[in-house]
């Protein structure tokens, strides 16, 4: 026990001194800069070099009131002095006046909400300060709607969503820890009747967490947006062996102290190991996507398996030397057993009906949810988000185009095709808003004496210093690429962001130009529901695969591995059926919760089936070797569902849906584990026996 102890505090020492828990998302949290699908996005900016920006949309009744433009003014200069800010476009710093970019091709879209209820200011930040400057541009936006003047301020820009997400997440990782740790070292308690098992649960389920945090910090893996929940898994992991070791230290009838641990630790590590090697394999699966968040939350899987079988078998034991073991006279304990994983034809009649009834709803799983998806539905933050989003667009998306021709794009032919892709491109369902090279000449051609000048002298002056350089922003060096700046509608969208992209591209060819390069928030999301999407399906197929492997190993008989994985297929089945049947959103934060569901059954299934053999060595028949086994492992099975069940029902409380939707894939996961185990199983299995002859 002393030495159990001293191992966790040198962790917990450790941790403290080492380990930093604020989690790192920048605006390009959906990939990080070594990815291959940010290739394009950060060759735009190469050529077209653009700092990050937060959008504030200040409403008001009337916009043409002197006291709200006054006000707008103030904001403007407010937020143009803090350091960090290079530069702020609004009504009161971009056009010569409110008048005038109502009249403009260029400004009216930038600065103008649609209804004409709201102008947008346009902050844009140093990219190295995005983080601490946020926060401080909110403070601002609140004390500008306390002074009047304006109405509500909203807020968009990825800057913006990345801290809101950041927010939420240390929140929910603050608050839901503590929960849990409570809550499962009370339902431990409640269970097995004992504050040490309690207490053993709390301190090997924390252990695990620190030892696997400290391994990524010595790896250099900061806190991302999946590792943020990667605590929350080991804990899980590790309860859940923990349930399983207790439970046959309960039932071996060694009566010695140290004999009975250690005879559990036997009859648990073998199990453990294999239930560990699948889940182990599973999350190394992850580690080959070409999305950073998925390939943290691979290696921290993997080290966090690693934790929870060390920490099960090297700190949790020395608990159980000071565990009474309540006395059970045998004809109860009979009594209890008996009631204990009876093999239910109804309990697999329900799991097949649920598997055929929600079945329609796997080809309509949403991986590609919106941004808004990420926030609370009526949330201050999402109605301002909404807000902004209707009056056009929230999602920024880049296009790069050139002549197919290879033709200059700084002549009249050039600018009239540049023209009419720009409203084709502003004619499309799901495009909000576009900025273009020939708005910015439109503008341009507004001062009365533009029409001195050819076309291409206005581009060269709009490229001097003196003005700021502004035709670079949307014309390469060589004249022969645009950039077309889109805000893409979050709401109201019925198809992919991929099939979008795919459309746009069209309307690009039509008008005569090549697609060149992609990029933006908006890009990005659309490849990363696609890797989420192959890795959920791929990793469920692969984690499956594994799984049969074993299974195959471990009984040495191809019809039970078959048996085993069907058991274990059964869980992503029904639980994609329902996301997808009730539309409910599949983001990368809670797109894990389903091989974590998977790893469940797999840990379920296994201990069972090594029970089983146990049982059949000793001479008994199948049947009662099934009988057996389940009465020996029931009540653990039985136990780690309740309490996995139970724990997680926390995250119902939780203001983050991403949060929610991960602890709803947890729960459902943990539930039907349990029944498949305990059902399912045992029916298929003796259904193969009366075919076969053989266990």
């Amino acid at each position: 026990m002393a030495a159990a102890g001293m191992a966790a505090l040198l962790l917990a020492v450790l941790f403290i001194i080492f380990v930093d828990l604020r989690p790192r998302i920048g605006a390009d949290f959906f990939f990080g800069s070594n990815d291959p699908e940010l290739v394009g996005a950060q060759r735009i900016g190469e050529i077209f070099p653009a700092d990050e920006f937060v959008i504030l949309s200040a409403a008001s009744d009337d916009i043409h009131n002197p006291g709200y433009g006054r006000a707008i003014q103030k904001l403007t200069d407010r937020l143009g002095n803090l350091p960090g800010i290079t530069r702020v476009l609004s009504i009161a710093s971009g056009p010569e006046s409110l008048a005038a970019a109502m009249d403009s091709p260029f400004w009216r879209p930038l600065l103008i909400s649609r209804d004409e209820q709201a102008t947008l200011i346009i902050v844009f930040l140093d990219e190295r300060q995005a983080v601490s400057l946020v926060p401080v541009i909110e403070q601002m936006a609140s004390q500008s709607e306390a002074a009047g003047g304006i109405g509500r301020l909203s807020m968009s820009g990825m800057p913006y969503i990345a801290e809101q997400i950041r927010k939420n997440l240390v929140r929910d990782m603050k608050l839901f820890s503590t929960l849990a740790l409570v809550i499962f070292a009370g339902l431990l308690w409640v269970v097995f009747r004992s504050p040490v098992v309690a207490l053993g649960g709390a301190v090997s389920g924390i252990s695990a967490i620190f030892a696997t945090l400290l391994a990524l910090h010595f790896m250099g893996q900061p806190i991302g947006i999946l590792t943020a929940n990667l605590a929350i898994i080991v804990f899980v992991l590790t309860q859940s062996q923990i349930i399983y070791l207790t439970n046959n230290w309960l039932r071996t009838d060694v009566s010695d102290g140290i004999a009975r641990m250690r005879d559990a630790v036997r009859r648990t590590a073998y199990p453990a190991f294999w239930c560990g090697v699948t889940t182990f394999l599973g999350f190394m699966s992850l580690i080959l996507v070409p999305a950073e968040p998925l390939r943290q939350l691979g290696a921290g899987g993997m080290v966090g398996v690693l934790s929870a079988l060390g920490v099960t078998f090297l700190i949790y034991p020395a608990f159980l030397l000071y565990v009474r073991r309540p006395p059970v006279p045998p004809r109860q304990e009979r009594e209890k057993k008996s009631r204990v994983g009876v093999l239910s034809r109804g309990g697999s009649v329900l799991l097949v009906g649920l598997v055929v009834l929600l079945a329609v709803g796997l080809p309509f799983l949403n991986t590609d949810p919106g941004l808004l998806a990420y926030f609370k539905k009526g949330g201050d933050i999402e109605r301002g988000l909404a807000r902004i989003d209707e009056n056009g667009g929230s999602s920024p998306l880049q296009l790069v185009v050139s002549r197919k021709d290879g033709e200059r794009l700084d002549t009249a032919q050039s600018y009239e095709q540049l023209w009419t892709l720009h409203h084709d491109l502003a004619r499309h369902d799901q495009v909000g808003t576009v900025l273009s090279l020939p708005a910015l000449m439109a503008e341009a051609n507004n001062h009365p004496l533009a029409f001195l000048l050819p076309w291409r002298e206005i581009v060269t002056l709009l490229s001097l210093e003196a003005n700021q350089n502004v035709a670079s922003s949307f014309l390469d060096p060589d004249r022969t690429q645009a950039l077309y700046l889109l805000r893409m509608k979050e709401q109201g969208r019925d198809r992919p962001r991929a099939e979008v992209m795919q459309e746009l591209e069209g309307v690009v060819s039509s008008a005569g130009f090549h697609l060149d390069l992609s990029g933006g928030v908006y890009m990005l999301q659309g490849r990363l529901s696609a890797l989420v999407s192959k890795s959920l399906v791929g990793g469920v197929i692969s984690l499956l695969g594994l799984f049969f492997l074993i299974s195959f190993l471990l009984t040495r008989k191809g019809l039970v591995a078959g048996v085993m994985t069907l058991t274990a297929a059964i869980i992503p089945a029904i639980t994609l059926g329902y996301y997808g049947t009730f539309r409910i959103p599949i983001d990368i934060i809670s797109a894990p919760a389903v091989t974590v569901s998977v790893g469940l059954a797999v840990d379920a299934l296994i201990h069972l089936v090594l029970a089983i053999r146990r049982s059949s060595k000793k001479g008994g028949a199948p049947a009662r070797s099934i009988a057996s086994a389940l009465r020996e492992q029931g009540t653990g099975i039985v136990a780690s569902s309740g309490i996995i069940t139970l724990g997680f029902l926390i995250f119902s409380a939780s203001g983050f849906p991403p949060t929610i939707r991960f602890g709803l894939g947890i729960i459902m996961g943990a539930v039907i584990a349990a029944v498949a185990s305990l059902t399912l199983f045992p029916y298929l299995l003796r259904m193969t026996q009366k075919f076969t002859g053989k266990a």
